[in-house]
C-alpha cells in the first residue's frame, strides 16, 4: 500500500521491528542519507544518521539502528533504519528524514523511494515530486497511540541555506531542538 496525500496514514501495532528502507536510481550517482530524528518521553533525544557516524542502535538506547552508508545507490538493499517496536511506548515522535550528501543538485530524477515494513503491514512512500533545489526532506513522522504507532506521510521539502543546514531545518520545523555540529563523512 502507498502513503500518498490522499491517504497518508496508517497504524503500525504488535511487537517486533519497524524497517524503514530508502532505494533510489544507480544511475543517479548521489550519496543520499537516511536519518532519524528520536525524541523520548524521558526528555532524551538522538539522531541516527550517517553524517557524524551516528548509526544508532536497536537493543539499547535509542532503539533506532542505520544499517550502513550506501554512498552511491548501487548497494541493493540501499540504507534501512530498524526501529525497535518493544520501546514504541517510550518515544513522543520519530522522523524520518533523507538529504543529499553529494552528486546531485536536488532530488528530481533520483527515483527515490522509501519502504516501510513492519509485522502489521508494508507501506510505501515515493519521493517522487521534489521542487528545484530541494537538498533534504522529512519523509514520515511518527508518533505513538494507544496501542500501535501511527506513520504520517509528511514528503515536506527543504533547502538548505547557507547558515543552516538540512537537519537544522528540518529540525526547526519539528521542533526536536538538538544542538547541531558540523560533520563530515569519513573518505572511502
Amino acid at each position: 500500500m502507498d502513503l500518498t496525500r490522499q491517504t497518508p496514514r496508517a497504524e503500525i501495532a504488535g511487537p517486533g521491528v519497524l524497517q524503514v528502507n530508502l532505494n533510489w536510481s544507480v544511475t543517479a550517482e548521489a550519496d543520499l542519507d537516511l536519518g532519524c530524528m528520536v525524541a523520548t518521553s524521558d526528555g532524551k533525544g538522538a539522531a541516527v544518521q550517517p553524517l557524524g557516524g551516528e548509526f544508532g542502535n536497536l537493543d539499547a538506547w535509542p532503539y533506532v539502528g542505520l544499517d550502513q552508508d550506501d554512498r552511491t545507490g548501487e548497494t541493493s538493499d540501499g540504507e534501512t533504519l530498524r526501529i525497535s517496536l518493544e520501546h514504541r511506548h517510550q518515544f513522543t515522535k520519530l522522523l524520518v528524514y533523507v538529504y543529499l550528501y553529494e552528486g546531485a543538485a536536488d532530488f528530481r530524477m533520483l527515483g527515490g523511494v522509501v519502504t516501510v515494513s513492519a509485522p502489521s503491514g508494508t507501506w510505501r512512500i515515493h519521493l517522487d515530486d521534489s521542487p528545484a533545489g530541494a537538498t533534504s526532506c522529512a519523509i514520515a513522522l511518527l508518533t505513538p497511540g494507544r496501542d500501535a504507532l501511527e506513520i504520517r506521510r509528511e514528503v515536506r521539502w527543504f533547502t538548505t541555506k547557507p547558515w543552516l543546514s538540512n537537519q537544522q531545518l528540518i529540525d526547526k520545523a519539528y521542533g526536536f531542538g538538538f544542538a547541531w555540529v558540523p560533520a563530515v563523512k569519513p573518505s572511502l
